[in-house]
This record gives C-alpha cells, structure tokens and sequence, in this order.
C-alpha cells in the first residue's frame, strides 16, 4: 500500500464514523479504485450505501448532508480525496443483474472487491443476491465479500433517529425528498453525455458520468477470450 492509498483510508476510517449515525443505514462500503489499491493523486473516495427500503431518499440526505458539511463530498472540480456519493439502493434492489451489460465483467469484480464498512449483515444479503456474477471467476468457491473493514457498528442514538423518522411522519418527509431528489436527478439526466450511466427510480440511484464498462468487456475478449474466467491480476491489465 502506496502513501496515496493510505492517506485515502485514514480519511476513510475518519470520517466513516460519522456514518453510524445515519438512520436506515444498511452499508456503507469503499468502492471502485481504492476498494480495487488502485489509486493515483487525483483520486477520490467512492461509496457505495445500502439504506432500508422506503428510506432510500432519507438516507442519501443524510450521507450528502454530512460529507457536504465537513467539506469532504467532490462535486465540481473538487474531486482528490473527496467522497463521491454517486451509488444508492435500497435493501430491495440488491440483485444489480439488472443493470448489468452482457459479459459485465467489472461488475462482476465490483461486486465482489467492494469493502464494508458499516454494515449490520445485509453484505452477506448482497453477494448471495448477486451469486450470479459467480460464474465470472476463476476461484468463485471464494466468492464472498471481504469485511475485514468493517470498524464501526451502528450508534445506540440512531434507533431513536430511526423511531423519529418512522411510520407516517416519515413517510411524509421520504416522499418530499424523493420527489424533490428525483426531479433534479432526471433534470441531469437531461443534459447528461452519452458516455453517463444514470439510474433513477424509487429503489436505485446511480449517478455515473462515464461507464467505461463496454470498453473493459470489448478489451477483455480481445485479450483473453470470451470464456477466460476472472483473477485479479487479468482485470487489472484491463482496467
């Protein structure tokens, strides 16, 4: 581990602590290039968050809410060492085959590389929901999630912010805040470039500007075939 990579995860076990405090918070997990220690000076710090259903919206207020008031979220041309908050579903939409390309193989290894780090067990939920992308790998007897970064259980204060936020009260402020969210999502969905991958629903929120996925899947076939099977060290000559 490089000194970039571990000046990123100090910052991460910094600032996860705060994430106990969420309610309806299921997961958080590092993803992307420092889950994968691939990282450079200009990189950030991705997330991916697993919120309850029906408090998918709540949820993602929260998380934007307190990395935008610590100065830690990237938006703009404020992107090295900033958390990108571009990744939401809610327990219900945990199978991402849906969003899957044919032959996805950096899903595949997505899945698989993201790292816990707040997390009541719905990781385990996840990689079963998603034991399709299995058969992707060489080694898919060992196909499971690595919790080795799961430092933080939930606060005892946030099951009287879940009591708060519960029943009609907060279904009221869910839905203000998925209609007020949804509309300036599909507001830069609009106006997003063709290379974007942009998912809006009730469920999954996914906000990402480039997906390079098909040039990964094209340069993987080109390089080891369509049938060769997953490790990492042919991933990362691809990616």
């Amino acid at each position: 581990m490089d000194e970039t990579e571990k000046k990123l995860w100090k910052k991460v076990n910094r600032y996860a602590w705060f994430l106990k405090f969420v309610p309806f918070l299921r997961m958080a997990a590092v993803c992307n290039n420092l889950a994968f220690g691939k990282v450079g000076s200009g990189s950030d710090i991705d997330l991916f968050i697993i919120a309850d259903k029906g408090r998918l919206f709540t949820v993602r207020t929260f998380v934007t809410f307190l990395f935008h008031v610590f100065g830690a979220r990237r938006h703009g041309n404020k992107i090295a060492g900033r958390f990108c908050l571009s990744f939401f579903v809610d327990d219900s939409a945990l199978n991402l085959k849906n969003i899957a390309i044919d032959k996805d193989i950096y899903l595949a290894f997505w899945i698989k590389s993201i790292l816990p780090l707040i997390d009541d067990g719905v990781s385990r939920e996840f990689i079963s929901a998603n034991d399709w992308a299995r058969r992707y790998f060489e080694k898919n007897r060992d196909f499971k999630i690595d919790r080795s970064k799961v430092v933080y259980e939930k606060s005892f204060i946030t099951p009287l912010f879940e009591i708060l936020l519960d029943g009609v009260f907060g279904n009221f402020i869910e839905d203000k805040l998925r209609k007020w969210q949804q509309k300036r999502a599909h507001g830069k969905m609009e106006i997003a470039g063709e290379q974007s991958s942009l998912l809006v629903n009730d469920h999954v929120l996914k906000f990402h500007n480039i997906d390079r996925r098909t040039e990964y899947k094209n340069k993987w076939i080109k390089t080891y075939g369509n049938d060769a099977k997953l490790t990492g060290e042919r991933f990362f000559k691809i990616v």
